[in-house]
């Protein structure tokens, strides 16, 4: 019995730890910067807002006064962007 206890525990054990957080990964300012040069047009220069981190993805609210843009982008662990908000005023 205290074989399977031991057994059980160092399953979920290795299962937890193997699951990396993003921040392990990719940082908050390379996640910044990638969204930075995503986001940077010919005309304006792109600022980020606000950085958070859920489901191991950075969400970034970004804005860009000069060309009137501003949205939210996420960031995965590969570096990858998707648009989750996008508007021009």
């Amino acid at each position: 019995m205290n074989k399977l206890i031991i057994v059980i525990f160092l399953s979920l054990s290795s299962v937890l730890f193997s699951c990396s957080s993003i921040e392990s990964v990719l940082s908050e300012e390379e996640a910044k910067s990638i969204v930075v040069e995503h986001r940077t047009a010919e005309f304006g220069v792109v600022e980020i807002k606000s950085v958070t981190t859920k489901f191991n993805k950075y969400i970034i609210e970004w804005e860009n006064k000069e060309n009137c843009e501003h949205g939210t982008d996420i960031v995965n662990k590969n570096g990858e962007v998707k648009t989750e908000e996008y508007n021009i005023c």
